[in-house]
């Protein structure tokens, strides 16, 4: 088995390595001057697994045609065997048309990866863990969805919140706050959405739960303008709650939501490094290290 870590993803390829006992090969790559993508693959191939470690933020379009290309390269090469890591998959959330003529995204990428012959995908808390399976069983793909919620709450067990409310955005995510949950060992609930008569705002409300001078934890899969996680800490704040944190698995961050949720009184934020960012505190590599090896 031999690890590639691929143009979006040297540091988490190399740490994957690392944590399996073996030399990662990074592809060598660089753009021309036109920007299309030269790739070259450093390591004999020829009857060996590969693992190709390539996530798909920030420039999704051309982390993913590297990908194909590693993919394409590794078999020329002779690899018996192609394994795709990618730990923050983009398009999942494009998984459904809403309009006439709508792409569907989610469904396009799996039948690219299926024709470029991948025959393992591995993601990291998928948005739509469900759709993906299906496209991925249409593509002839096996695909395993890995969960960072465990590692993330052990980073804040460690960090002062053990036995804090584990919450979700919404009560479709619920199962992100109850995984966290197991680990934290406090309760376990999620927000609604209410809008304020007088000002006309929307509001994220916990019910049913007395959160009064205890601390929480607001988990999510990704959060990008941050928008819903600070409007979660700020209705946390308002309901009394001592201390909030927020984390997620994939941070995109996009535009000033770093900022917008700590304005919002979150007195920790934290993320993984499917996606590398200064607030990535918590590796998914022995999660996805420890999966290779089995």
């Amino acid at each position: 088995m031999k690890v590639i870590p691929g143009p979006a993803s040297p540091e988490l390829g190399v740490r994957i390595a690392e944590r399996m006992g073996v030399e990662s090969h990074p592809a060598v790559h660089r753009l021309f001057p036109d920007g299309e993508s030269y790739i070259r693959i450093t390591t004999p191939m020829k009857g060996e697994t590969a693992v190709i470690v390539q996530t798909t933020f920030p420039e999704p379009d051309k982390s993913l045609l590297q990908l194909f290309l590693m993919v394409d390269a590794v078999r020329d090469a002779g690899a018996k065997e192609v394994i795709c890591v990618v730990p923050y998959l983009a398009y999942a959330r494009q998984d459904q048309r809403f309009l006439e003529g709508e792409a569907l995204s989610l469904k396009t990428v799996s039948k690219l990866l299926g024709a470029s012959e991948v025959d393992l995908l591995i993601v990291v808390d998928v948005h739509e863990a469900k759709a993906l399976g299906k496209f991925c069983d249409e593509a002839d793909i096996q695909v395993t969805n890995l969960s960072a919620m465990p590692d993330l709450a052990e980073y804040l067990k460690m960090n002062g919140f053990d036995g804090a409310f584990s919450l979700s955005p919404d009560e479709g995510a619920i199962n992100l706050a109850e995984s966290a949950a197991t680990v934290l060992g406090g309760e376990v609930s999620f927000f609604t959405k209410e809008r304020n008569r007088h000002t006309g705002e929307i509001e994220m409300i916990v019910k049913d739960i007395n959160i009064q001078g205890k601390d929480a934890v607001v988990f999510d899969d990704i959060v990008s303008s941050g928008g819903t996680t600070a409007k979660a800490v700020k209705g946390l704040k308002k309901q009394g709650a001592s201390r909030v944190a927020a984390a997620c698995t994939h941070g995109l961050f996009m535009g000033g939501a770093r900022d917008k949720i700590l304005d919002a009184g979150a007195d920790m934020l934290i993320a993984s490094d499917t996606v590398q960012t200064p607030t990535s505190l918590v590796s998914v590599s022995t999660l996805i290290a420890d999966h290779l090896k089995k």
